[in-house]
């Protein structure tokens, strides 16, 4: 082997021989053994778990940005007409899917039940159709009896948790309270009516479902005491996490007019939570991947011990220190490389198969994601290839590096020491 070409085929057999010896002739430990199916099982839970959560992320993403705008361009002040003329000219920028005027305003619900803190929502009755989460939209609210009426009748949607907060059904009633009321010969006096319940809705966002109340707009104008008037519109664009250059097209369309925000600056606190919690489980999993490959060193370092006497012999044929590490290297890796693209391969299946095996476990009484707590009708995964490639390549790597201790020390063994102890 003196003249051996670096990984060359005398080195890979005798590293493929060392791997398929038996234990009794000083071949893999139980430990190399374990510490394959370690890192195999890791890496395929961090596959699972990272899709999971990935899954995770984008139901509640999606429930959220489809119960609420993605872009806020704020009107206070400005007349209806006006800005019934900007909607028409903003729906024409790209990347926008809709623009809705908005009134919102803080109310006190109360029924015979309880008293909770809300938040409503004026629209006007078309721009329902805008609002994923409500089925048929516009059609519907008609049947409803939503807008009918006078100043645009007494009928209101409640968000399904809210309903439930204030122990309330469609054809309930609810009495809302504002603070900004009518002044009296007692003072300002706080505004209140009691509104029918046309029925409940359900974005998919529990936060959502437990604070919002829409109302037709004529209804939430009067009730407000804001006539003639819109708060905000509410922008629909095609990819909501990049508000960026639809918000900068905003601006040059309104001349800088108005305050444009976002989604992302609003809900800050819930996006952060989200990627830290991601980021964290990532972080914690890598580590149990690099743990599980450091049992290599101590399968590794058995071998160098079980194969004292074969690496003398082969120093002293001219085997360089080099080509003994190399060797041992391998047998390092293959245990880590193979580990980890199996555990590649099973993660993979798993998340592609996984309704099949949520309903494979479902059949023999398992529920691991009941529907009625968690108001989703699956485990939700979504695989992410560069995770999961990221994944596998973490684990062929820290399987490679923590060889590189025991493979060095077997290089340094001195043939004739070690010969005169066997």
């Amino acid at each position: 082997m003196a003249g051996a070409a670096p990984f060359g085929a005398v080195e890979r057999t005798l590293a493929w021989r060392y791997l398929r010896a038996r234990r009794s002739q000083g071949g893999v430990s139980l430990i190399s053994i374990i510490s394959f199916v370690g890192i195999m099982l890791a890496v395929t839970a961090l596959i699972v778990i990272m899709s999971v959560m990935s899954g995770f992320r984008a139901t509640l993403l999606n429930a959220l940005l489809g119960g609420q705008g993605h872009i806020f361009v704020q009107v206070i002040d400005q007349p209806e007409s006006v800005i019934d003329d900007l909607v028409i000219d903003l729906r024409q920028l790209p990347n926008v899917v809709s623009v809705s005027p908005v009134i919102e305003e803080q109310v006190l619900a109360s029924t015979d039940y309880a008293k909770v803190g809300a938040a409503v929502r004026g629209v006007r009755i078309e721009d329902l159709d805008n609002l994923p989460f409500l089925e048929r939209g516009s059609e519907k609210a008609r049947q409803d009896g939503f807008g009918a009426g006078r100043n645009g009748g007494d009928k209101i949607y409640i968000g399904r948790f809210l309903a439930n907060d204030l122990g309330v059904r469609a054809g309930g009633r609810v009495t809302l309270i504002t603070p900004e009321g009518f002044n009296s010969v007692a003072g300002m006096s706080p505004r209140r009516k009691t509104y029918t319940v046309a029925d409940t809705f359900e974005t998919g966002s529990v936060e959502l479902d437990k604070l919002y109340i829409l109302m037709p707009i004529d209804q939430a104008q009067l009730f407000f005491n804001k006539r003639d008037e819109y708060e905000f519109l509410d922008v629909r664009i095609e990819e909501p996490e990049n508000t960026l250059p639809t918000m900068q097209d905003i601006a040059e369309a309104t001349g800088n007019q108005f305050i444009i925000d976002d989604w992302k600056r609003q809900r800050a606190a819930y996006l952060g939570a989200l990627n830290t919690e991601r980021g964290m489980m990532r972080v914690i999993m890598l580590i149990l991947i690099t743990i599980t490959a450091l049992n290599i060193i101590t399968g590794v370092v058995m071998l160098v011990k079980n194969k004292t006497r074969d690496i003398a012999i082969l120093r002293t044929i001219g085997t360089s220190r080099g080509s003994v590490m190399r060797v041992f290297v391998m047998i390092g890796a293959i245990l880590g490389l193979t580990g980890a693209l199996i555990g590649l391969l099973l993660g993979v299946t798993i998340v592609l198969n996984i309704g099949a095996i949520e309903d494979g476990l479902r059949v023999i009484g398992i529920e691991i994601f009941p529907p009625d707590v968690y108001g989703l009708d699956g485990l939700p995964a979504e695989l992410d290839w560069a995770e999961a490639i990221f994944t596998t390549l973490w684990a062929m790597s820290m399987s490679v590096l923590v060889t590189l201790w025991p493979a060095w020390s077997a290089a340094k063994l001195d043939p004739v020491e070690a010969l005169r102890f066997e």
